[in-house]
Formats: C-alpha cells, sequence, structure tokens
C-alpha cells in the first residue's frame, strides 16, 4: 500500500495535471469558437463551390496543364500543427498512408501541417512542398496554396492532385477522406440542358476556375483547422475530467490514511496514560 507521502506526490502531479488541461481546454475552445464562427459563414459557400466543380470536373480541369493519365499522382496531406488531440492526426496518417500504398502510380507529396510533416519525415517521406497554416487560417494562405499548385502544375506532370484531409462533421465526428482536383479523366454530373452559359461555358470556366478551386482549398484548410479544434476540446475535456476523478479519489484515500494515523496516536497516547497509572 502506498504512504500518505506518496499519495500526496501523486496528488500534487494530477493537480497540475488538471490545471494544465483546464487551461488547454479553455485555450482550444476559444480558438473553436473563432473557426466556428468563420466556417458557418463559410461552409454553405464552400459546398456549393464543390458541387459546381464536380457537375463540371472535367471543364475545370481542362483550364490547367494536362498531363498523361500514368504520371505521377501528387497526395496533399493535411493536418494539425499541434497534438493533445486524440486520435485527430494519427486517423488521418494511417488513412494516408494506406491510401500511398494502394496507388499504382508514382506518388509526390506536399505536407500540411507540423504534425503532418513531422510524423512523415520521420517515416522516412520526402516533400516537394511543407505548409504550415496559422490556427485560424485566412483565405490568403488558400489564394497562395493554390498559386503554388499551379507552379507545381506548370513545371511537373502530375496526373491529379489527391487532397487528403479530416473531414468535419460536428465537434464530435470527424474522419479523413480524400478530394481530387485537376483530374481530366473526371466525369462530371450535370445535366447541361438545364445550365445557361453567359457568354459562353468556355469563358465561364476559365474565368471562375481559379476562385472555385481556391475556396475549395480553403474549405479544406478550414475543415482541418475546425477539427484539430474540436478534437483538442473533447480531449483536453476528458484529461480534465479524468484528473478531476482521480484527484478526489487520492483526496479519499490521503484523508482515510489521515484519520488511520490520527486514530493510531490518540490510541497509542491512551495507552501509554494507562501504562503510566499501573
Amino acid at each position: 500500500m502506498p504512504t500518505e507521502q506518496v499519495l500526496k506526490k501523486k496528488l500534487r502531479g494530477v493537480v497540475t495535471t488538471r490545471k494544465i488541461s483546464k487551461a488547454m481546454k479553455t485555450a482550444a475552445t476559444v480558438k473553436y469558437s473563432q473557426l466556428s464562427a468563420v466556417y458557418s459563414g463559410y461552409s454553405e459557400y464552400s459546398k456549393q463551390c464543390r458541387k459546381l466543380y464536380e457537375d463540371y470536373k472535367t471543364d475545370f480541369a481542362k483550364v490547367f496543364p494536362q498531363s498523361k493519365t500514368e504520371a505521377p499522382v501528387c497526395y496533399v496531406i493535411m493536418a494539425s500543427n499541434k497534438g493533445m488531440c486524440g486520435n485527430f492526426n494519427s486517423d488521418v496518417f494511417y488513412y494516408a498512408e494506406n491510401l500511398l500504398s494502394e496507388e499504382k502510380n508514382e506518388t509526390e507529396l506536399i505536407f500540411c501541417g507540423e504534425k503532418t510533416i513531422a510524423y512523415f519525415l520521420n517515416k522516412g517521406y520526402k516533400s516537394v512542398k511543407e505548409y504550415t497554416f496559422s490556427d485560424v487560417p485566412k483565405f490568403t494562405q488558400a489564394k497562395e496554396f493554390y498559386d503554388d499548385l499551379c507552379d507545381l502544375l506548370s513545371q511537373k506532370e502530375y496526373s491529379s492532385v489527391k487532397i487528403v484531409y479530416p473531414r468535419y462533421v460536428n465537434m464530435v465526428r470527424q474522419y479523413p477522406c480524400v478530394e481530387e482536383l485537376f483530374n481530366p479523366e473526371g466525369t462530371g454530373n450535370s445535366e447541361e440542358a438545364d445550365v445557361l452559359f453567359v457568354p459562353d461555358k468556355e469563358t465561364v470556366i476559365n474565368k471562375s476556375a481559379e476562385k472555385i478551386i481556391t475556396s475549395m482549398l480553403y474549405g479544406f484548410i478550414l475543415e482541418t483547422a475546425i477539427g484539430a479544434q474540436a478534437a483538442t476540446v473533447m480531449s483536453m475535456r476528458s484529461a480534465y475530467d479524468a484528473a478531476v476523478e482521480y484527484e478526489e479519489k487520492l483526496e479519499g484515500e490521503i484523508n482515510r490514511k489521515r484519520q488511520s494515523r490520527v486514530t493510531a496516536d490518540v490510541i497509542e497516547t491512551f495507552a501509554e496514560y494507562f501504562r503510566e497509572e499501573e
């Protein structure tokens, strides 16, 4: 059985853990609130951009430099800058590694997020580019990212660009998925007869391609950021609750040992007194 001194030492450690987890939960909650405000105002626009791209993905892909279908695939892997967010990062990494192992074409990699960079470089993977976006990403960062992707497409041959990122559903659910961009072999599902292009389809596609794809990229970056903060809030909440529960348990054990010690001291005192009386 641990002594009272050992229990007090454990208690000090648990109290420190509780304070740290509470502070981190508070900080993550603030960032999550900021991101939630941005995401709620942007998600519907991003959703419509994705729908438009899916309907005319073949047309949008033709705006950019074309390459052969056997050319390498560029994978963009997005995760958070920090840990302490449960399985959020590891789920993305495991999913991405499975995709890479199953890919038939050669691959080139772009890493987004400090944890992504550290994980894959430690695994021996090489990257053509690395990015670290802010905790509350700006649209300008997505625009710079888009410009870099266009430069890569003009310099190298890629059959497509695949974005691996954690899709945000709600505060307790995020799951990894992949979206494919710039693929001329893709198929759309639009009904041409129902759409009127002014002045013509080619002009509209060419003029809107940059805005549509940049908006999609910003949506991916934003979902990664809000998912990371949501996962951090939930993880730190669990750590805080566990620390509070263990702290109460340790305090109970310390109180019982203290009471036992006091009782033993009282018994010893009375025993000594009766011995002296005799």
